[in-house]
């Protein structure tokens, strides 16, 4: 069952055009993610959702209900925003009860619904404070206890977590799903960080150049991209050239291999393998058809559950691998010849172009 619609929304600022066609269903109580880089159409999507921003055509539905055009106070969503967006001159409490105040809520309602939400979001020691007494991470959590107090339909939230630390980030993202969960609320989750991306979210869409160039689990996203932005943008891979031979099999690193039915069709064309670095063995027999090489490590990076490394094949470039760390792979210096081994089953194949689509 669907929480939020989005059909066929587009938005322009003069001639650039921000938003193309987006069409996007969100579940009830889902964790939805839009990721993608700077200047893709996320926020601007999300802003439209709120109603900072307004959609030159197309509907936006909160359950069956139609929001598109009404103003931003009037849609029952809650925002949580990058900059915290506390009021400075407020305590914590005043800050945290100032949307109920707006509505109008009795002051008993709003002094129990108040304390309720802090202690939940583990402010309640902190009532009383101001602002400038808080930490980042705990001004953040005013903002989300702002926005989930008012008890709205949809939460919305624009990287809420990118002006903290590493591992401030970490600890209130797992917050911040704990809380979506208990809470059971429909949440839009804006974020440019993959691995938050997939961390958090029950669904994801990669959003570039204004299209929703992929929406699917974290799962799929990771191990079944659309095309080769989505391939390219989460994660890391290794892209290589691949000739399609007339025979039926294809040519990859200098190896023959069977070419699956979607990149035969396509062999009129050119198009490109691609290979996780952690699908790539180092040092290690294959179980099945595949590609070994022999290369030479340029670099070698340990940082403590895995190794990574860049390694040279004569002919074809270089090849990023990460592996377990063991003590003597840590130990081969930079120079040394190293052999790697690729699964077939492991590679996918994409048409050429920033946007080439999936082929197998």
């Amino acid at each position: 069952m669907s929480q939020v619609q989005l059909k066929n929304i587009k938005k322009s600022y003069g001639n650039y055009v921000a938003l193309k066609n987006i069409d996007i269903d969100i579940g009830l109580g889902s964790f939805f993610t839009l990721l993608g880089p700077s200047g893709c159409g996320k926020t601007t999507l999300l802003r439209a959702i709120a109603g900072f921003h307004r959609q030159d055509s197309g509907e936006i539905y909160v359950g069956e209900k139609s929001i598109g055009q009404l103003p931003a106070n009037k849609r029952n969503v809650g925002m949580v925003f990058q900059d915290y967006a506390v009021f400075p001159h407020l305590s914590v409490f005043d800050n945290v009860a100032f949307g109920l105040v707006q509505q109008k809520v009795p002051a008993a309602q709003v002094k129990e619904r108040v304390a309720a939400i802090l202690k939940t979001v583990h402010l309640a020691q902190h009532a009383e404070r101001m602002p400038h007494q808080l930490s980042g991470g705990q001004q953040q959590r005013v903002g989300l206890a702002r926005a989930l107090v008012i008890r709205p339909k949809v939460l919305l939230m624009d990287e809420p977590l990118s002006n903290l630390d590493a591992k401030l980030r970490i600890d209130l993202r797992r917050d911040i799903r704990q809380l979506q969960q208990e809470f059971g609320i429909t949440t839009v989750y804006v974020t440019h960080d993959q691995e938050e991306a997939l961390a958090i979210s029950d669904q994801v869409c990669v959003m570039y150049d204004g299209w929703a160039q992929q929406v699917g689990s974290p799962w799929a996203i990771y191990n079944q991209p659309a095309n080769r932005f989505v391939a390219t943008f989460v994660g890391s891979n290794n892209f290589m050239p691949v000739a399609v031979r007339s025979d039926g099999e294809l040519e990859l690193l200098g190896t023959r291999l069977p070419a699956p039915p979607a990149v035969r069709e396509h062999a009129s064309a050119s198009c490109v393998g691609a290979v996780r670095p952690e699908k790539v063995r180092v040092n290690q027999a294959l179980a099945g058809p595949g590609v070994q090489v022999r290369g030479v490590l340029r670099q070698s990076m340990f940082t403590g559950r895995e190794l990574q490394l860049t390694v040279e094949v004569e002919g074809h470039g270089t090849l990023d691998a990460l592996t377990a760390p063991d003590e003597a792979i840590v130990a081969i210096k930079p120079g040394h010849e190293l052999q790697l081994g690729i699964q077939a089953s492991d590679v996918l194949y994409f048409a050429e172009g920033e946007t080439g689509k999936l082929l197998s």
